[in-house]
């Protein structure tokens, strides 16, 4: 590729920055707007093709119309801006808990345009009654429509999944998009199965749409170079070098594995615009490292590389595609570890740019070799800098298995969005296709089903008086919750089949249709080895600590159960003596044997329940106890509750104890959590530590990875019974409240670059970009009393 004659690793950092910073100055996003356009003008001008063809064609008419772009800096072509709206709501300054209603209405996505003389409000108007008039909204609609009483207050709710899939686009670059291509037309001209030969023919005509953009910004380029100084010509010239050949050709060095794999991702999210959250790379190090050892690029090179990689994955000036998610690290299915350069030369590179996007997710196993925890150091220790979500193979691998993931398959999960685990290319895990709000059913429980917010009758009355409710509290809560979960899985299901009437030929050639002829979103017929429903679980703790606190009521106060009751519909207001009784009940998350065995019994039974419910493919939900911010935005929808929580605070994050709660320290924490029926919750989990870095006292960060390792890793991944899976996920802020409130008091001291990086659920952002809602409620989840030792 003569790289090494065009780029020293100097100009490609200096141009990293610079393309970043030039990113960060975008302000409006209106290429999404410019493909729906385009898509809604060509489909309703051809209504009668196929489905998979009309989305391919469209498509195909986005890619050759769409505006392309290069910036000076740019090393490689290709950008995702056009895939997305400034829409994410935990990033939009704007954003209140109070006001937020999910992102259910397709339409709302036309608010986040603002009108101007190109893009008037008539002709914004135009694309968004296209839009309301298509199938996909008609179902959508009915589905939110009929399941409006539970959602309202957020007793579950349900979303059409777009992106949280993991493509592998591992043949793509080994191979090209024409050899592929071939494969296609071969098939659909031997297929006797008239909707399978579509759908070849579909991803035939998608997969052409890399090309064209390869083309386009290959054409793009020569025009640049009319004009262009000694350096820069060389370095277009070197682009065009490389669009000619890929995608189209298989890669034969990094350079043009880079610049294949950023054209094919950025097809991807065109198909599925606006907003295809939570993409996910993969085992990047696993993908890239053949490419880096054809030509055995240095480090240091393949690290500047990297760079512009990162910064393809940040949108505009906060980093709009959010919750796109790569990793390094882990074991083979036979317990090799298959860290190697690339991984280090990733590391390099996130941590030197320290970029909101994309997260970084490590996999370690028992064998995980030192250098990689000393490595982790740098990220945990460094002020503002992002820091890794961890994932324990170990633990992973068997849970996995028990889902249904052949053994040769597990070395290749990897997360999609936040920490959902999937087998690349092989999963389609519609992962965030319901929620449910346990603390919300117990409410609802306790007042025989009438909302302590707004006094709705949203559950079904039991009838009982006070007293026999709280004494059958446990068997009523999950006879209300098989109630509420049934309905919510018939409205996912239905959000499902929506989401059905929008095909994508493109992402289904890297997620098995290249050998199934069925399109991933096919809700008929399996397009994709391994196929499930998500069902994100919110309230363990609160309910745990509620059951506790009633059982211990009863025990003291037996004839007083309307005084509870009373108290909660006051959200105690006039009875603060009896909240104090409550909260000083025994909590979960201090190894205390009676909550963390009730939290256990919950996460059992509910996980069981979730899984033994079935997706219109027959397959079965997979139960996730994480809440990415939803804590909050479901908290707000729930009364005042046993535990002395009161009305409208936070939930617990994932799995963890309530805030404020685990008091005992780190230890009895750690304890606490490892309790619990890991093995069930194959559709992942939520865990957050907030450390105090004096904590520990290497002289290095790398002395302090390693320290990391003993103290935090060691005990929590690694020191669980044998037979029963442990801990498998978590992720850190290495930090203090104090240090917090002095960002935002002092950004122009202690985040002089404008970037203050931070966790927030299962990714991290640039901290000033939050949200002052989200930016309190991390300080006050840093809940250093829980972690102290």
């Amino acid at each position: 590729m003569q790289k090494d004659s065009v780029y020293t690793d100097k100009i490609l950092d200096e141009k990293a920055r610079r393309l970043f910073a030039n990113e960060r100055k975008i302000k409006r996003l209106d290429g999404w707007f410019l493909i729906r356009e385009i898509s809604e003008e060509y489909e309703s001008a051809h209504p009668f093709i196929p489905a998979a063809l009309r989305k391919a064609r469209a498509l195909l008419r986005v890619c050759e119309r769409i505006p392309l772009s290069l910036d000076e800096n740019a090393v490689f072509a290709g950008t995702q801006r056009d895939a997305f709206a400034k829409s994410y709501a935990l990033i939009n300054p704007n954003f209140k808990v109070s006001t937020f209603n999910g992102y259910c209405d397709p339409a709302a996505v036309f608010r986040d345009i603002e009108p101007n003389e190109e893009f008037t409000e008539e002709r914004i108007d135009k694309v968004r009654r296209l839009s309301e008039r298509s199938e996909y909204v008609r179902r959508l609609k009915i589905v939110y429509e009929e399941a409006e009483n539970d959602t309202r207050e957020a007793a579950y709710f349900v979303e059409q999944v777009t992106g949280h899939l993991v493509p592998d686009f591992r043949p793509a670059l080994r191979r090209g998009t024409h050899a592929l291509r071939e494969e296609a037309e071969n098939a659909a001209n031997e297929c006797a199965d008239a909707e399978k030969k579509t759908v070849f023919e579909a991803m035939d005509i998608a997969l052409s749409c890399a090309e064209v953009l390869a083309k386009r910004y290959a054409e793009l380029a020569r025009r640049l170079q009319k004009t262009a100084d000694g350096q820069r010509r060389e370095e277009l010239a070197l682009l065009i070098r490389t669009l000619e050949k890929v995608p189209a050709r298989g890669a034969e060095n990094l350079f043009e594995a880079l610049q294949s794999f950023i054209l094919l991702w950025q097809v991807m999210c065109m198909e599925q615009a606006p907003n295809p959250f939570a993409f996910s790379v993969g085992n990047a190090d696993r993908i890239f490292e053949p490419f880096r050892a054809i030509e055995n690029t240095p480090r240091e090179t393949a690290a500047g590389l990297f760079k512009h990689l990162l910064v393809f994955f940040n949108v505009g000036d906060r980093s709009w595609a959010i919750s796109q998610n790569l990793i390094v690290g882990g074991k083979s299915a036979d317990g090799r570890d298959l860290t190697n350069l690339t991984s280090y030369a990733l590391l390099d590179a996130y941590y030197e740019m320290n970029l909101p996007q994309p997260i970084l997710s490590v996999k370690v196993h028992g064998g995980t070799p030192d250098e990689l925890y000393r490595e982790m150091g740098k990220f945990f220790f460094t002020p503002g800098c992002l820091t890794p979500s961890v994932f324990n193979d170990d633990s992973l691998f068997p849970v996995l298995k028990s889902r249904g993931a052949d053994e040769e398959d597990l070395e290749n999960y990897a997360v999609a969005g936040c920490q959902e685990p999937l087998i690349s290319g092989k999963d389609n895990g519609n992962t965030t296709n319901s929620w449910l709000n346990l603390a919300k059913i117990l409410e609802l429980t306790l007042t025989d089903g009438v909302s302590l917010i707004s006094g709705a009758e949203i559950g079904e009355k039991s009838g009982k008086s006070a007293k026999e409710i709280l004494q059958n509290v446990r068997a009523l809560f999950y006879e209300n919750v098989e109630k509420f979960v049934s309905r919510m899985v018939k409205a996912a299901n239905g959000a499902t089949e929506a989401v059905a009437a929008l095909p994508v030929p493109f992402l289904s050639a890297f997620l098995g249709g290249m050998e199934s002829g069925v399109d991933a979103r096919d809700v008929r017929r399996q397009g994709t080895k391994y196929n499930g429903s998500g069902c994100l679980i919110h309230g363990l703790a609160v309910v745990a600590d509620s059951f506790i606190a009633i059982d211990e009521f009863l025990k003291d106060y037996p004839n007083e159960s309307e005084r509870l009751i009373n108290a909660l519909k006051n959200n105690f207001e006039g009875d603060e003596p009896l909240r104090e009784y409550l909260l000083s009940r025994p909590k979960y998350g201090n190894n205390l044997d009676a909550p963390d065995k009730e939290a256990a019994e919950i996460a059992d039974r509910i996980s069981r329940l979730v899984s033994a419910q079935r997706n219109l493919l027959n397959n079965p939900f997979r139960p996730d106890w994480s809440s990415p911010s939803t804590h909050l935005l479901y908290g707000y929808w729930v009364g005042a509750t046993p535990d002395g929580r009161k009305a409208r605070e936070m939930l617990g994050y994932g799995v963890d104890p309530l805030y404020g709660e685990a008091t005992s320290g780190l230890g009895f924490r750690l304890l606490s959590t490892m309790k619990l029926p890991f093995e069930r919750f194959d559709g992942g989990y939520a865990s957050h530590l907030g450390l105090n870095p004096r904590y520990f006292t290497g002289k290095t960060m790398e002395e302090k990875g390693l320290e990391f390792k003993k103290k935090i890793f060691g005990p929590l991944f690694f020191s669980a019974d044998k037979g029963k899976p442990a801990p498998f996920y978590v992720y850190f802020n290495v930090t203090t409240p104090e240090m917090l409130r002095k960002v935002l008091e002092q950004p122009q001291i202690y985040a002089p670059s404008g970037v203050y990086i931070v966790r927030i659920h299962g990714t991290f952002v640039n901290f000033l970009d939050l949200s002052p809602e989200i930016q309190k409620d991390i300080i006050r989840r840093l809940d250093l009393g829980s972690t102290t030792c």
